[in-house]
């Protein structure tokens, strides 16, 4: 009977009819389950880096209308750690999801949250559906299970709960969409087909490079779940390539140079490491991978120096390592011909983890959670595979026994229950930066960066809330929190001068003990020799302690290294004025007013000299430009109030008096 027969037909559309409703119930189980996985991150606000690319990136803040300049700058930039302006990337996509957003809600990270959590959704129902084409053979149980394996991973938690890694989301969406169209093509031969997967392509690379794996991993999921010709592999092999070198030369042409400086503290290996260092912590990471694929815990936000020790080849472990990835390659191409199941899950993982091993690329941290996102898939795919395997269920389309299915089913729970729990109680780690880094802090003593990256935020809170009024003495836990991360980051990498610089502030600023301050300074400068930062706030330490040669020493040494620094050049100018260097305080004021006509405090700081000196019309005359171009001065406005109260001059005296009142009392 031919299948276009007209018996035929109600029989085929019934069984189509069958397949979507059925569908609708694993789409609608999928859809439940990224929900019940991370619904809880919808409360949560903004975690670490999410400000680079969400709420606080002033582009961003724009709207709709930053689209044109998202998509024709670089995706960060920021000023480093010790001065000077960094640009790099361009990633623009994710960038441009949240210009969206801010048009419509505004900085809200709820919203952020809630889409994140969606395009999670997304990604597992484009996941099933594909794994459905490709694994025409298998049972859609066992495309079910791998797809919720994959799903429930804990691992995950940091590209999901992560605002800033919508990027790695968007980037594995959109090279499934690659795949989807490009077996669009093969399925109808449709050749624009090509043309839109090179396009959902471009736009993961877009959105991150990691996908770039995928010119890879295209090729290799054809060749094990299809029968395309040889010559047809190669057309799609070529336009995923030719698109790709569009992806990476265009933006060159208006970017400029977008180099990422890395520190020591991010990634060790790239400063002056040995090919046997190289490979040797290259099967470390590796081993490191495996082993939080299968127990992933404790899991950290941030790695990087010393978490995962630069190692030779005399280290078991290194070894080790090399034996078990060696060992599933060559188990992978063995069966390669044979096109087994577990021969691509291994290459899907050895292809997509191998950029981050440290053995093709370095890393930023060394290491991450994130970048076991795309290649925990084969991980899935394997242990999938290995459940059904144990439990005795038939991966053909056959039936198996019910006392297989739920053998396989009681696994699978063992499995899920364990994992969800795990994501589900990791999210709230991601409620915001702060409630992050404590609740990490325990494991992540070794991490140099991770430590500062914690010090430095909880002192900026501290400091605001001084600011705001809170008293000195209920801060001082929170102060001794910061000392105690900062001195842990000193331990693993004595050279971190931020570290030392930072410490030193929460000595001076925080706790008032200008001793201990200008110690850690010193190791600072010490550390780093040509740190301006350290400089002033030697200089700084030393005026207010009334040591006036010290701190002219280090204010000298910080402009050195900085020549029109404003706030050194001020403070300078101040303590040569009261060592009776008045004519080089001067010079450096009128130089600051050069550099910028329009700042006040040069002409507060005359006319502060000319008073001192008995010449009060020319520092009435200072003052009074200081206030042409800072009426709000609470303080200078109160000064000329009183002046002219005393001198009898109601008019003028009252003026200034208004301007104190508009300008408003500042806070004690």
């Amino acid at each position: 009977m031919s299948r276009n027969s007209p018996a035929e037909k109600p029989a085929v559309k019934a069984l189509e009819s069958g397949r979507v409703v059925e569908n609708r119930w694993y789409y609608l189980l999928i859809v439940a389950f990224a929900f019940v996985l991370y619904g809880n991150t919808i409360g949560n606000r903004y975690a670490v880096d999410d400000t680079y690319i969400t709420a606080g990136n002033p582009l961003v803040s724009q709207g709709l209308s930053a689209l044109p300049t998202i998509f024709s700058s670089s995706y960060i930039v920021i000023n480093a750690e010790e001065g000077g302006q960094h640009k790099f990337g361009y990633r623009p996509i994710a960038k441009a999801t949240y210009a969206i957003e801010a048009q419509f809600f505004g900085n809200n990270p709820h919203v952020s949250h809630f889409i994140n959590v969606l395009l999670y959704a997304l990604t597992g129902l484009l996941l099933f559906k594909l794994l459905r084409r490709l694994l025409k053979t298998f049972p859609v149980l066992f495309i079910l299970t791998t797809v919720l394996i994959f799903m429930a991973h804990p691992l995950h938690t940091e590209v999901v709960a992560s605002l800033k890694n919508r990027e790695e989301l968007l980037s594995f969406l959109f090279g499934l969409l690659a795949l989807s169209y490009f077996l669009k093509f093969y399925d109808t031969g449709r050749k624009v087909n090509i043309l839109w997967g090179s396009l959902m392509f471009v736009l993961g690379v877009l959105s991150k490079v990691n996908i770039v794996t995928f010119i890879v991993v295209i090729p290799l999921m054809f060749y094990f779940f299809t029968d395309i010709k040889t010559k047809t592999l190669l057309w799609l092999s070529a336009s995923l390539l030719f698109f790709l070198i569009l992806a990476a030369t265009i933006p060159r042409l208006f970017l400029g140079e977008t180099v990422r400086q890395m520190q020591f503290i991010e990634n060790p290996l790239l400063f002056g490491s040995t090919l046997a260092e190289r490979f040797g912590t290259g099967m470390m990471v590796l081993l490191f991978y495996l082993k939080m694929l299968i127990w992933p815990h404790p899991m950290v936000f941030y790695y990087g120096y010393n978490m995962i020790p630069v190692s030779g080849l005399s280290s078991f472990w290194v070894w080790f390592s090399a034996a078990i990835h060696i060992g599933l390659l060559i188990y992978a191409l063995m069966n390669f011909r044979r096109k087994h199941l577990l021969s691509f899950a291994i290459l899907f993982y050895l292809v997509n983890i191998a950029m981050f091993s440290n053995l093709v690329a370095f890393p930023t941290g060394i290491v991450a959670e994130r970048f076991l996102y795309v290649a925990s898939l084969g991980f899935a795919l394997a242990l999938a595979y290995g459940l059904f395997q144990l439990t005795g269920v038939s991966l053909s389309a056959g039936n198996s026994s019910a006392k297989a299915r739920n053998y396989l089913l009681a696994g699978l729970l063992v499995l899920l229950i364990p994992a969800t729990a795990k994501t589900i109680d990791r999210n709230k780690d991601w409620k915001d930066e702060l409630t992050l880094f404590a609740a990490d802090s325990p494991h992540m003593v070794k991490s140099a960066k991770a430590n500062f990256i914690y010090a430095t935020n909880l002192r900026s809170s501290v400091v605001e809330r001084l600011k705001n009024g809170v008293p000195r003495n209920r801060v001082k836990s929170d102060a001794q929190i910061c000392i105690t991360h900062f001195k842990r980051s000193v331990d693993v990498y004595p050279d971190y001068a931020d570290a030392w610089n930072n410490l030193g502030e929460v000595y001076l600023l925080i706790l008032n003990e200008p001793d201990s301050a200008v110690i850690n300074f010193e190791q600072a400068v010490k550390a780093n020799p040509s740190f301006t930062a350290a400089f002033y706030n030697l200089g700084y330490t030393y005026q207010i302690t009334r040591k006036p040669e010290q701190a002219i020493m280090n204010y000298e040494k910080a402009l050195e290294l900085e020549p029109y620094e404003i706030r050194t050049m001020s403070n300078l100018a101040l303590l040569y004025q009261e060592t009776g260097e008045t004519n080089r305080a001067i010079q450096l004021n009128e130089d600051i007013i050069t550099l910028e006509p329009g700042l006040d405090l040069p002409y507060i700081n005359l006319g502060t000299y000319a008073m001192r000196a008995g010449d009060a019309a020319t520092a009435l005359e200072y003052f009074t430009k200081a206030i042409e171009l800072n009426p709000n001065n609470f303080d200078l406005n109160m000064k000329l109030r009183n002046y002219f109260a005393k001198v009898g001059d109601s008019i003028r005296a009252d003026y200034y008096l208004d301007l104190a009142r508009r300008s408003g009392k500042p806070k004690q």
